[in-house]
Parts: C-alpha cells; structure tokens; sequence
C-alpha cells in the first residue's frame, strides 16, 4: 500500500497593485532600516518635547493672556504635537504587525502636512517680523507657504497600505509605490525655504556687525542658523526623492522621517527665536520712551546712538544698567 506524499503548506501572499513578488521580497528585506531610522527620528522628537517642554508651560503660565491671540502661538503648539502625530504611526506600519495598515499610514500623513504647515507658518511670522511687516515680504513668503501646503496635501492623499500576511518580524503592511510627481512636496519646501533664507540674509547682509547688541546678534545668527538646517535637509531629502534610479527607492523611505525631525525640532527654536526677539523690541521701545520722558522733564533733546533708528530692534538697551540687572542673554 503506498502512502501518498505530503502535502507541502502553501500560503498566499496578497500583492499590492503594480508589486511584484520579486519587489516584495526586496521590501521585507529592507524594511529592517527603515526601521531604524524610523524609530531614531521618533526618539529624538520624543526627547526634544521634553528638552522644550519648559518653554511650552513657560507659555501657559504667562501674566501676558495676549500671546494667545497671536495666531503663530498656537501654530506652536500644533507643531509641538503634530511631529509625534507624523512619527508615531509610521512605528506601526514600519515595525509591527498590524491589522489595519491604512489607519497609520493616513495618520501620518495627516501629522506630516500639519508639521509643514505650522512650521511654515512659524517662519513667515518670523521673516515678516524682520521685514517689520512688509506687504512685498509678506506676500511673496505667503504665496510660497500656501504652495507648499497644497502641495503636501496632494502628496499625502497618494499613500497607500495594504495588510498582508503576518512576518515573522517587523511590519506585515505592504506600502504601495508613491505617484511620479511626489517629490514635489519637498520641492515646494525647498523653494519655500530658499525664500525665506534669501529674505533673511537680504535684510541684515553686511549691516548686522554695526549692531552693538550682543544678544540683537545671537538672536540673528540663531535665526539664520534654524533657516540653514531646515533648507539643508529639505534639499537632501529632496535630492534622494527625486532619483529615478530603482536602488535609491529603498532609501527614500528611510530618508523621509529625518525631514520632519528637521522640521519639528527648528520650527519650535524659530517661535522661541521669535519670542526673544519680540521681547527685545518691547524692551528697546520702554527704553525709548523712558528716554523722551526725560527729555520732556529737562525741556532739552535726548540724543540718541547713530545706529540706534537703524537698527534699533538690535540695540543694546540695558548698556547702562549695572551688570547683575542686566537681562539674560538666551532663549526664551
């Protein structure tokens, strides 16, 4: 009597559209540094909340109720969060096995758009505070803030995700290959960016070093730095998106999480930035006015520093003050 052979066990594998087994394959066996990077990222912006968590209560416990009718205060507080929203989700459809693979895929996207919308947000309040509200600046920084959102808005409602078989490690979601034109997202940050690092560099080209204020100059060089970093690793990651070569595409995924650490941790430094920097022209006009108030009660003009009408939102104010009055010199 001959006893028939085993039957060997089969499992199907559903594919995504437009995925081939052979590309699959390669996914699984790269999705270990997507991983990684992955879970970096939301390691650092998870400890960045809490390096920055002072200044955020510092906002609650303010007497000034004022700030919170500035609109850029609550772009900070979206932007505080919406980072963890953008890197969170993506741990599970990365690195775990999951159910319903769409859910964190559609959330992260949704936390990505609102890390570049109050980011971007944060920085046209910041230029235009240093072009003193001017309309051009404004305008200009404007149009390319509103392009650069519907630009990421139209990326995020291409991603796609699949729930396939359990694996014996990392994530069982099959992601589905993004549109042709979805570097664009970062091409619309990049040319944002660009602009409102030339605006910065115009407005104060060769004219900072007059300024005797060292914090007026901390404050600037801050800035500057925060708007550098941010254009950096757009283009970077621009530059690794926009490969048509197929070896980059498992790279892409890795690289695109650094991006909104990037964003997350100089957008909260440019508000904090912004914050010294309003602070700075309240104490400079209190010091004018105290000024004209003695030059009424002595009936003669007060003569003020040259550079003082010029650069007067980076003027030493407390010059005269003895040295343990004087305001710190710092971040708010």
């Amino acid at each position: 009597m001959s006893s028939s052979g085993a039957t060997p066990n089969t499992a199907e594998i559903p594919l995504p559209a437009g995925v081939t087994l052979e590309q699959l394959q390669n996914v699984q066996a790269h999705l270990i540094r997507i991983a990684i990077t992955t879970s970096a990222a939301f390691s650092v912006i998870v400890w960045d909340y809490f390096i920055q968590l002072q200044s955020e209560l510092a906002l609650y416990r303010a007497k000034d109720k004022n700030i919170w009718k500035a609109p850029v205060t609550w772009w900070f507080i979206i932007l505080r969060y919406s980072g963890i929203i953008a890197a969170l989700p993506a741990l599970f459809f990365t690195a775990t096995q999951d159910g319903f693979c769409q859910v964190p895929v559609s959330a992260s996207s949704a936390g990505a758009v609102l890390t570049v919308a109050s980011s971007g947000a944060i920085f046209w309040y910041r230029v235009r505070a240093l072009w003193s509200g001017s309309k051009f600046v404004s305008g200009v920084a404007g149009f390319f803030y509103v392009a650069m959102v519907a630009c990421w808005i139209a990326v995020s409602t291409q991603f796609r995700g699949d729930t396939g078989t359990h694996t014996p490690y990392l994530s069982n979601c099959q992601l589905h290959p993004v549109a042709p034109w979805a570097p664009m997202s970062y091409g619309s940050s990049v040319a944002f960016d660009t602009c409102v690092l030339v605006f910065t560099l115009a407005k104060f080209h060769g004219r900072l070093s007059a300024s005797k204020s060292g914090v007026g100059r901390r404050v600037y060089n801050d800035n500057l730095l925060y708007f550098f970093l941010t254009t950096a690793a757009n283009i970077t990651v621009l530059s690794i998106q926009a490969q048509p070569n197929p070896k980059f595409d498992f790279i892409k995924p890795a690289a695109v999480p650094f991006s909104t650490l990037m964003t997350v941790t100089m957008g909260t430094r440019v508000f904090l930035n912004l914050r010294l920097f309003d602070q700075r022209q309240q104490q400079s006009q209190a010091t004018q006015n105290a000024h004209s108030l003695v030059s009424d009660s002595v009936g003669q003009p007060i003569a003020f520093n040259s550079g003082m009408k010029e650069h007067g939102q980076y003027e030493e104010t407390d010059v005269d003050r003895p040295s343990s009055e004087k305001a710190p010199v710092g971040m708010v």
